[in-house]
């Protein structure tokens, strides 16, 4: 007998503790990327160096990705994901401690090593903790910690600034908050949540449907799947718009078109807060969508091309000058980027339970290969040639539009296994 589902009120908590766990994770980014300027004049670098470090970064999350989807699938995630948090605490109080370029560079490949343990420990929860037709809107407030993140830290880092801290102290300030988090993690999740059956979409009735435990096929055949290679196509079309913007939207506002820090850490609030609302309101269109009678997958589908036209307005932003036009398209962007993350989220868990770190691991090394080549690039092509800039933000625009179509081309429907056990009814 499998075990039942949690009752309303832990599955609140729960999603508290996985919103802070992203939060978290883009802590230890934000202050990097927003104090950009004062990192580049403390190590006498420039964008080319700045972009490297960020290369790094990435290189050490696709690495991370690979060995800790592994892991978790081997290991429990009750105690593998605070210790993951735990590290990447300590690697970013090293960050701070930097004496040098390369030393800082170590720091931030150690820091996305670490923080990769994240996503296939989260995601293995979320997939067990939600029925499909609420898994996304699951996703979406687990992945909204991020926008959380950067609608509060730079507020946060004003204050700093008025206090005269520095960007070394930011960075040991959200290296202490780990702990905490690890205690909170182990009081709330018993072993007993980790190990729960997965539940597949009903990709052919209407509404909810009927949900059924998912169908598993050895781990090595997943990667023959067309699914996993369309997941491969949109993990990197979605997740290059979000990391071009992430890293280079608050530098290219200040170095290109002229905005004080004071002003650019206000906007990049503003952008974040409009990318929480994306995140959160991906999933609950969906869940309304199937309370309304939509096939679920039919719904994600929906979803996604709405959040793929807000992110290709970036396409026009790239022709207009510093003022509101430019930085309203670039907020209705917002809206785009991160509420497909969710969706892809949930993509990626229809494959397999009990390799979904395996399935998210290798997805997430071939993506952040992809986005630490991107930094590198991007960095050496505006220190080269500053104003591809704006036209870095354009062509970035266009490529969750092309994964939107392959997934609507080629994604399929699964045929309902009637001998597949169904759900059983929340305790509690």
């Amino acid at each position: 007998m499998s075990e039942p589902l949690r009752s309303s009120r832990w599955t609140q908590a729960l999603c508290a503790v996985l919103f802070l766990a992203t939060f978290l994770v883009y802590a230890h980014r934000i202050v990097g990327v927003q104090n950009s300027v004062e990192i580049k004049q403390h190590f006498e670098t420039d964008d080319a160096g700045y972009g490297r470090a960020e290369a790094y970064f990435g290189y050490g999350f696709a690495a991370g990705g690979l060995l800790f989807g592994i892991l978790a699938d081997l290991v429990s995630i009750r105690w593998l994901f605070p210790l993951a948090v735990l590290s990447w605490s300590v690697t970013g109080w090293g960050a701070s401690q930097a004496a040098s370029l390369d030393g800082y560079v170590a720091w931030r490949f150690a820091l996305g090593l670490c923080q990769a343990a994240h996503w296939p420990c989260a995601l293995r929860m979320t997939q067990r903790s939600f029925p499909p037709h609420q898994r996304t809107w699951g996703n979406g407030i687990l992945q909204s910690g991020a926008a959380a993140a950067q609608v509060i830290l730079p507020q946060i880092m004003r204050l700093e600034d008025d206090w005269g801290a520095d960007w070394q102290q930011s960075f040991r300030l959200w290296a202490l908050v780990g702990l905490p988090w690890g205690l909170a993690w182990l009081a709330l999740v018993q072993e007993s949540d980790v190990r729960r059956p997965v539940l597949q979409t009903d990709e052919q009735a209407a509404g909810a449907g009927q949900p059924r435990e998912i169908r598993e096929i050895p781990w090595y055949q997943i990667f023959t799947l067309r699914r996993w290679w369309l997941l491969l196509i949109t993990v990197i079309c979605i997740n290059v718009p979000w990391h071009a913007l992430r890293v280079w939207m608050p530098d290219t506002l200040r170095t290109w078109y002229g905005y004080d820090k004071a002003f650019v850490d206000n906007f990049t609030s503003l952008y974040y807060l409009f990318a929480f609302v994306g995140s959160l309101g991906a999933g609950g269109l969906i869940s309304w969508l199937a309370h309304r009678g939509w096939n679920v997958h039919r719904a994600r589908l929906a979803t996604f091309g709405l959040c793929a036209g807000c992110v290709l307005l970036l396409l026009p932003a790239q022709w207009l000058p510093r003022g509101w036009p430019l930085l309203g398209l670039q907020l209705i962007a917002a809206l785009g980027t991160l509420g497909l993350a969710p969706l892809y989220y949930s993509f990626n868990q229809e494959l397999s339970g009990k390799a979904q770190g395996k399935v998210g691991g290798s997805l997430s090394f071939l993506l952040w290969l992809v986005i630490g080549a991107m930094q590198a690039q991007i960095g050496t092509a505006v220190k080269t040639n500053p104003q591809l800039r704006p036209v870095v933000f354009a062509a970035v625009g266009l490529l969750p539009l092309i994964a939107w179509g392959a997934l609507a081309w080629g994604w399929g429907t699964r045929q309902v296994d009637p001998d597949s056990p169904p759900p059983e009814r929340p305790r509690g």
